[in-house]
């Protein structure tokens, strides 16, 4: 009895958790994303100065969120993620509009996709 008690202890946290890890990566990716879709839109009406500070608060942002990812996440995809945004920060500083507005869509498109692939979902697991 005192297994089965434990086993059902144990499944319980492990849902929970996947629970907290779907949902805290979510919301943390829509955020980013949303972010990223600011950035965008200044860059779309060329606001170069408002797009520079935009960005380097997108990076404090991923840097304060980073931390967490770095559990919850593939380093592979955080190293592509710091990359992207790496690129992003030099294209602005060059002020190279088409470039950074393709890595932004990259950008976003990471966002979502990880969070996607994250959650708990039979099709993730299979």
């Amino acid at each position: 009895m005192r297994t089965f008690v434990a086993v059902i202890i144990a499944l319980i946290i492990f849902l929970g958790l996947a629970w907290w890890n779907t949902k805290y990566l979510l919301n943390t990716s829509k955020e980013l994303a949303q972010e990223a879709e600011n950035i965008r839109k200044s860059l779309v009406d060329e606001s170069w100065d408002q797009v520079n500070a935009q960005v380097m608060q997108f990076r404090r942002l991923w840097g304060r969120r980073k931390k967490t990812w770095l559990l919850l996440v593939d380093h592979d995809d955080i190293d592509e993620i710091d990359r992207i945004i790496f690129k992003i920060d030099e294209m602005v500083k060059l002020k190279e509009k088409e470039q950074a507005l393709s890595d932004i869509a990259e950008l976003r498109f990471l966002f979502h996709d990880i969070a996607d692939k994250e959650i708990l979902d039979l099709a993730n697991i299979l």
